[in-house]
């Protein structure tokens, strides 16, 4: 939508003109300052009631003067995408979606709805014992499900899984933890590290951390809540790298269908080394600050670090997704993984760059609606999603 068709339903809207569905888009801009918790933190529900009217009849004095101003125009206009840009799309709020180009599309949405509604992801993974028999973990009640290698394996009320250790010196086993497509599942290892597992990951962990290092191997995603211990440093290993930290808080993307691996720092200090095709650390390495993401291309001689989006980092790990300029082939994978679904791509697809927030525990239809809205058209097949352009 250009600013010319956005004053015009503004005007329509003043009016008493505007169709149901232009209204609907109006509430559901204005109603940013509902949907997102950190937008004027504090205000008083009348106040943010008052503003908000404030701005409606505001803007409806100045479209006859922004007209007049072409250049201004649209200035303002990008100003105004600027500040709705931190918009959370759930309820009403679900009627809007950005691209790059800072335009808004309206319209009805044309999901094409599946018989049996895609439902999002929850807890489920599979814990793999040191002798390769396998647990269930999302079938299990709440208590000591196992022991193994003299560690008590517990599941707890909130659904995660708690390592203890029963004595001291005792020899460790490896066990995994693995999620599905679907899938997401938090555990606490011996030492006190807290992880949480995105959907299609994996973590390889002893029983109990002996030696002079704790080491674990991923695949997938993973956030690392790490318990610090100056004696014994932290090893993440996935196939591409090594992270090395002592206590800290970071993010790590490491899917094999993605461009690049990603770590993000949110507290602490890492270093990330390089690893070869053989596995072995080359020469290269690279020491992250607080707020700063690390990443290493598919192929690339080095690191590139740069200044992270810390939220979007770790939005899946916190109940929602955001996309951050990102195209349509990158929001739909996440999509596959949470809601176990394939997706096809048929004709050109969409260059379009997208900014928006959304719900994980949304069924999958809501986040299509979203991408309908801005003239993606989506097909649900079966398990399979359908994307034409």
């Amino acid at each position: 939508m250009n600013p010319k068709e956005f004053y015009k339903i503004l005007r329509k809207y003043r009016l008493g003109e505007a169709s149901q569905e232009e209204i609907d888009f109006l509430d559901a801009y204005y109603n940013l300052f509902e949907v997102e918790e950190n937008v004027l933190d504090g205000m008083q529900d009348e106040a943010k009631s008052q503003l908000k009217d404030a701005i409606k009849a505001g803007l409806s004095e100045q479209i006859a003067a922004e007209e007049r101003k072409s250049s201004s125009k649209v200035i303002w206009m990008k100003k105004w995408l600027i500040a709705a840009s931190v918009l959370l799309f759930t309820g009403v709020a679900s009627y809007l979606f950005f691209k790059q180009s800072g335009s808004i599309e309206t319209g009805n949405p044309k999901v094409k709805l599946a018989k049996v509604e895609i439902k999002p992801g929850g807890n489920k993974a599979v814990l793999t014992l040191a002798d390769g028999s396998s647990i269930i973990l999302n079938d299990k009640e709440d208590g000591l499900i196992t022991q193994d290698a003299g560690a008590e394996i517990v599941k707890t009320k909130d659904g995660q899984i708690v390592y203890h250790t029963k004595q001291a010196n005792q020899s460790a086993a490896i066990n995994m933890i693995s999620t599905p497509r679907g899938g997401q599942y938090q555990l606490t290892l011996a030492d006190g590290t807290q992880v949480w597992l995105n959907a299609s990951s994996s973590i390889k962990f002893p029983t109990v951390f002996t030696g002079a290092e704790r080491k674990v191997e991923i695949t997938g995603e993973a956030y690392f809540e790490v318990a610090k211990n100056i004696h014994k440093p932290f090893k993440v290993v996935s196939a591409h790298q090594v992270i090395e930290v002592l206590g800290t808080h970071f993010n790590i993307n490491t899917y094999d269908d993605e461009s690049a691996d990603k770590t993000t720092l949110l507290e602490g200090s890492v270093r990330v080394h390089k690893l070869n095709m053989q596995g072995k650390e080359e020469n290269i390495s690279a020491v992250l600050k607080p707020g700063q993401q690390a990443v290493l291309a598919n192929n690339a001689k080095s690191f590139k670090v740069s200044a992270a989006d810390e939220e979007a980092a770790i939005a899946w790990k916190n109940g929602y997704f955001k996309f951050n300029r990102d195209n349509i082939q990158t929001i739909m994978r996440q999509v596959s993984r949470w809601y176990n679904v394939d997706v096809e791509y048929r004709g050109k697809i969409s260059e379009d760059l997208f900014v928006g927030k959304i719900n994980r525990s949304e069924n999958v239809t809501e986040v299509l609606r979203i991408l309908e809205l801005s003239k993606i058209n989506t097909t649900i097949k079966g398990n399979k999603i359908i994307i034409t352009n």
